[in-house]
């Protein structure tokens, strides 16, 4: 599960929410957010919400899990930016997951190296 923390402020200027939804691209080749839902109505997605002492700002802690196939997005809302989108989460872009199998494996036995029970272990692991 991918874990983003963010602050939104819902009231006043500059005011900011968080949205699910996809970008979709028109037949002018442009890249349109379709908005689906909001991330504390979604049941595929584990939400917790702090509001600070005055409710000026919202705390979120958002945990999407790995097969979730809309983008989370800040929309941040002002008079001089009507609707301005920040992409916090898209499928299929897992930061963690940037090396490939075969660097994770080589990794681990150079972590391993000295510790022939350790290193046997991972062989045995890594061969079935």
């Amino acid at each position: 599960m991918k874990r983003i923390e963010v602050t939104t402020k819902p009231n006043g200027a500059g005011r900011n929410w968080l949205e699910v939804g996809t970008f979709e691209v028109d037949v002018f080749d442009r890249k349109q957010w379709v908005k689906k839902n909001v991330p504390y109505q979604d049941s595929n997605l584990t939400v917790d919400r702090k509001y600070s002492e005055r409710g000026e700002t919202i705390d979120w802690i958002v945990l999407i899990p790995e097969n979730y196939p809309y983008s989370l997005v800040k929309v941040t809302y002002d008079r001089l930016n009507p609707k301005d989108l920040e992409v916090l989460w898209e499928p299929g872009s897992n930061d963690n997951d940037t090396d490939s199998l075969e660097e994770k494996k080589k990794r681990a036995f150079e972590l391993a190296e000295g510790n022939a029970e350790l290193t046997t272990l991972l062989k045995e692991l890594l061969a079935g």
